[in-house]
C-alpha cells in the first residue's frame, strides 16, 4: 500500500488530518516521515486532542513512555472526558509504575461509565496495587449491589 504525503489542497496543512497520516506511516514502518506528519499537524492545531493523542500513540510505540504520558495529557486538556485517552493513559500508568495517577485516571472512568462492570474493576484493582485492600473490596461490593 503507498501512502502518499500529499493529499489534496484542502487538508494539505489540516492538524488532524496530518496526525492520521503520521499515525498511518508509523503503522508502515516510515517514522520519520509519520513524526513529521504529527509535528505538523500539532503546529497546525495545538489545542486538538486527536494530535495530542496520536503523538502519544508515537511516543508510546517507541517506547517513550514518559514523552507518551505527557502527551496523553495534553490531550485531555481538549477533552477532558475522552474514553480511549484515559484508557491509553491508564495503560501507560500501571506499565510505568505511576499507581497513584493510575487510580486517579481509573476513578475517572469509572464515574463516567458508572453502569460498566470494567470501570469498577480497574478501580478496584488500581486500589489493590496500591495497598487499599478493604476499599477494593469496598468497591467490588458496592459494584454486586
Amino acid at each position: 500500500a503507498v501512502v502518499s504525503t500529499q493529499s489534496g489542497h484542502y487538508g494539505r496543512e489540516h492538524g488532524e488530518t496530518l496526525a492520521m497520516m503520521g499515525l498511518t506511516l508509523n503503522c508502515l514502518g516510515r517514522k520519520e516521515e509519520a513524526y513529521d506528519n504529527v509535528k505538523r499537524g500539532l503546529r497546525n492545531n495545538l489545542r486538538s486532542h486527536v494530535c495530542w493523542h496520536v503523538f502519544g500513540l508515537l511516543q508510546r510505540s517507541d517506547k517513550k513512555y514518559e514523552e507518551a504520558i505527557k502527551c496523553y495529557r495534553n490531550a485531555l486538556k481538549w477533552d477532558k472526558d475522552n474514553l480511549q485517552i484515559l484508557r491509553d493513559l491508564s495503560l501507560l500508568q500501571i506499565q510505568t509504575r505511576d499507581l497513584d495517577g493510575y487510580k486517579m485516571t481509573r476513578h475517572q472512568l469509572l464515574m463516567l461509565r458508572a453502569n460498566q462492570r470494567a470501570g469498577w474493576v480497574g478501580y478496584a484493582i488500581a486500589l489493590h496495587t496500591l495497598g487499599e485492600y478493604e476499599n477494593a473490596l469496598n468497591v467490588l461490593q458496592t459494584f454486586r449491589k
